[in-house]
């Protein structure tokens, strides 16, 4: 193989995790670090990043040691058993049809900015519109999504570079001060959510077949970008609008910005919105394909047809739905895999290109943290 498709695939590997990650969560950062305080805010998205590279390489390492292909559901029904496996068989459909849902839903909030001075559309035909477009191009194959996960990553990337040289001489240091104690725990849901995205570490590897062993690097690279555009956008948008933050994060801009502003975050927006719902949507695809054994069509039609129904249905509160998301089957899966990671170890059937050697005291740390979390969610909160 060429140096260039190597170089390829290993891009390929970051991008589908890039856009896994990176989606409609950046959103909701600014807004709930301006009011738990700014810096206690990014003192949260440090001990995450650093949390969440840990879990995703104990799964890129289950990965590894297994030498059936499978999603989460499968590594938990092999390693852990039926009981696990329903845990997880119920996080994951419900997480992915109500994040899909949620997909639909801002997406005709991001197409209504960018295209109604043009045209005008009502906002739930943008939002249909939209879901059978990636609904189609979710059919064509993982090839597919590879190298538009690639293009729209990149193209996120700079946009993001965009706000920020456009926002730069608006931003004032004095917004980047603050501390409420009743909203401590605003910024960990909505910063674990935004960094979930495990459902492409198996995609990886079948992206880098032959080359596995850039699986942590490309795991590190993604996770790494995914934090530094968080912290660039929620500097941003904090340092510019203060206290005035919206939970949308842009509208809050127009006052100080102007339209230009709101468009370039409607364009980050929509890009968000694409790359994470054709990633989850594959990732579901691949659940009812490999761990179930129904075909690829159905299995798409199976993933596709819910949350339209919903939205259809007038199922519509984008704010809801999101909470819904990411509440608590987040710290959950995070909490399996780290028992899948300790299974793994003893009872692969492949030997991994990678072996990390975490001490027992972290593993039992991290899930004290995501337990807690979990718990925190359920019964406090």
């Amino acid at each position: 193989m060429s140096l260039l498709g190597t170089h390829k695939k290993f891009l390929y590997a970051v991008g589908v995790l890039v856009g896994a990650m990176v989606g409609v969560g950046i959103f909701g950062m600014p807004y709930a670090f301006s009011k738990s305080g700014f810096w206690f805010g990014m003192g949260f998205l440090v001990l995450i990043c650093l949390s969440t590279l840990m879990v995703d390489l104990m799964y890129g390492e289950v990965v590894l040691r297994t030498h059936e292909q499978h999603q989460m559901l499968g590594y938990t029904k092999r390693y852990l058993g039926s009981t696990f496996s329903k845990v997880v068989f119920f996080t994951s459909v419900l997480t992915g049809y109500v994040g899909l849902l949620a997909y639909i839903i801002i997406s005709g909030d991001f197409l209504t900015t960018l295209l109604s001075p043009f045209f005008y559309t009502p906002m739930e035909t943008y939002s249909i519109v939209f879901g059978v477009v990636l609904s189609l191009i979710v059919l064509r194959g993982l090839k597919t999504v590879s190298w538009l996960e690639l293009s729209f990553s990149g193209l996120f990337i700079a946009v993001v570079a965009l706000i920020f040289a456009a926002g730069f001489r608006a931003i004032d240091p004095a917004h980047f001060h603050g501390f409420d104690h009743g909203y401590l725990s605003l910024p960990y849901g909505v910063i674990l959510f935004a960094f979930a995205g495990i459902v492409a570490i198996p995609m990886q590897r079948e992206v880098l077949r032959g080359e596995e062993g850039k699986m942590p690097k490309a795991i590190v690279t993604a996770v790494l970008i995914a934090a530094g555009l968080y912290a660039l956008f929620t500097t941003t948008v904090v340092g510019i609008s203060g206290t005035a933050t919206t939970p949308d994060a842009i509208s809050g801009l127009y006052g100080f910005l102007g339209s230009t502003i709101t468009t370039l975050g409607a364009v980050f927006g929509i890009l968000a919105v694409m790359t994470s719902f054709m990633m989850l949507a594959s990732g579901m695809i691949e659940i009812f394909n490999f761990d179930f054994g129904i075909k690829r069509f159905n299995s798409w039609l199976l993933v596709i047809v819910p949350p339209m129904l919903l939205f259809l249905a007038g199922i519509r509160t984008f704010v809801d739905v999101v909470s819904l998301a990411g509440g608590v089957s987040i710290g959950l899966e995070q909490v399996l895999i780290v028992f899948l990671y300790a299974r793994a170890k003893s009872q692969g059937n492949r030997v991994p290109e990678y072996s990390l050697n975490i001490p027992t005291w972290l593993l039992y740390l991290v899930m004290f943290i995501l337990s807690s979390g979990v718990v925190y969610f359920i019964f406090i909160r």
